[in-house]
Order: structure tokens, then sequence, then C-alpha cells
């Protein structure tokens, strides 16, 4: 019974805190330029990848080109995030 009452007030205890934790400013200022940031992060990440794979010999190109699509066939369905991390955050 003691372990059942302090399951339970750990897990209430774990969801008020994530609440209060999560808690974002509402500002529709910070978040444009948040989202500003993540799309130029992003575009910065995509023009690095492009400039690596083309200094790479034509035989290296293409095998990064067919690991690509292998991998993308094999992960086509699946979650991006594992289970642990989809259960333990909110969402």
């Amino acid at each position: 019974m003691k372990i059942i009452l302090l399951l339970f007030a750990f897990i209430s205890l774990n969801t008020a805190f994530t609440n209060y934790v999560a808690q974002e400013p509402e500002n529709k200022h910070f978040e444009e330029k948040q989202k500003e940031r993540e799309k130029d992060a992003k575009k910065a990440e995509e023009e690095i990848l492009k400039k690596h794979q083309k200094i790479q010999s034509k035989k290296t190109q293409k095998m990064m080109k067919q690991t690509k699509k292998k991998s993308k066939r094999l992960k086509k369905g699946k979650p991006a995030l594992p289970f642990y991390k989809r259960w333990f955050t909110k969402g």
C-alpha cells in the first residue's frame, strides 16, 4: 500500500513540475524570432551537408547517395523519437 501511495505521489509531483517548467512566454515576437532561428539553423546545416558531399570523390558520392536512400527506406514509418522520449515528454 505504501508503495502505491509513494508511486502516486511521485507521478503527481512529476506532472505538476513538468507543467510548471514547460510554460513558455506568450510573446508573438519571441515565437517568430525562435522560428526564424530554427529555419536559419536548418538551412545552414543543409548547406554544410551539401558542401561536404560535393568535396567527396564521385565513387564516395554515389555510396553516400545509396546509403541515404537505404536509410530513408528502412526508417519509413518509424517514429523519429524513441518510445522512452515520447512517453516522458509533454506534447
